[in-house]
């Protein structure tokens, strides 16, 4: 077994924490049985990335550009449709067989009228999530990380969860829908970094140990940025900071993830091209990487003016080559 793939198998074996039912931790302990086929990047957490031309090609010339291996790929269904959800073949297709433990971004609701968190909590359409979960298994993708209604705490997402309770319900009936066709799926509970403006307390959101396998926290270079160390100190252990949610984590019995991390250079809070944030992120990780599931840095010059191989931000980039 590969160290990305020992990782995260440890980190399965923490999901049974608190869970309610001998069915649920069967399900759990059968995702243990999740594997990677690529070699590991050798770091002691998976270490991941999200490319804008988000093919195996591009992701190969990353990993040949850094110099190590990527372990997780991170990919977005569109929220078009339901039919975007629920089965988006071309994209199943292109990473089907490639050999990477795939994480990916799943809207909550698709972008049409008449949907609703609240629709969603009484089952409403529970019979289209059994569908994605039959659908994406059918590709040999029933193993991967499902980062589902991602950043909900803010409120650019239709499925904001401005009512915590509903959003609740909603989880766990999109969850318990999905293991009936695909037992294996791991759902990243993930919110956004810092106190945020559809629900100041996350935690009114979260679902419980039965129906999350990891805590996912979004984080970039900005509100704050860290080019000082105190701005640095800010993003640590300010108010819902990551050390916030690492512990949050670990009382859940649960381990760490940072599906989007990066550099910033859009915006009068962005860090631009900062090294020393490259660093610190590097060094929170190495620091508490028992504890750590994944991270995906965040590649996308169209929303963060960041490329590495396009040498977008180069200093940080030589940052990140030194480190990851």
């Amino acid at each position: 077994m590969t160290v990305m793939a020992a990782g995260l198998a440890a980190n399965l074996g923490h999901a049974s924490a608190g869970v309610a039912s001998a069915g649920i931790r069967a399900t759990v302990a059968a995702e243990t049985k999740a594997v990677a086929t690529r070699p590991g990047s050798g770091l002691p957490w998976a270490s991941g990335v999200y490319l804008t031309a988000d093919t195996p090609a591009a992701v190969s010339a990353f990993a040949a550009w850094r110099g190590r291996p990527v372990d997780i790929v991170e990919a977005w269904l569109s929220q078009s449709s339901w039919t975007t959800i629920t089965d988006p073949a071309w994209l199943y297709r292109r990473w089907a067989g490639s050999g990477y433990r795939m994480v990916f971004s799943v809207p909550m609701l698709p972008n049409v009228s008449g949907v609703s968190i609240q629709a969603c909590a009484t089952g409403a359409y529970n019979a289209r999530w059994r569908q994605f979960g039959k659908v994406i298994s059918s590709y040999g993708l029933g193993y991967s990380i499902i980062r589902l209604g991602w950043e909900f705490n803010g409120d650019w997402y239709r499925w904001n969860a401005s009512n915590p309770a509903a959003w609740v319900r909603c989880w766990r009936k999109v969850v318990t829908s999905a293991r009936s066709t695909a037992p294996h799926l791991r759902w990243d509970w993930n919110v956004n970094r810092g106190l945020s403006s559809a629900l100041a307390d996350p935690i009114k959101a979260y679902p419980g140990n039965a129906y999350v396998s990891v805590i996912g926290v979004d984080s970039y270079d900005w509100w704050p940025p860290a080019r000082t160390s105190a701005g640095w100190q800010r993003q640590l252990n300010g108010p819902q900071g990551l050390n916030y949610w690492l512990r949050f984590a670990e009382a859940h019995g649960k381990r760490l993830s940072l599906p989007e991390w990066g550099n910033e250079k859009r915006g009068v809070t962005a860090g631009g091209d900062d090294p020393a944030y490259v660093r610190d992120m590097r060094a929170f990780l190495a620091a508490n990487a028992p504890h750590i599931a994944y991270e995906v840095n965040f590649q996308n010059p169209a929303s963060t003016g960041v490329s590495y191989m396009a040498g977008t931000v180069s200093r940080a980039a030589s940052a990140y080559k030194a480190g990851f």
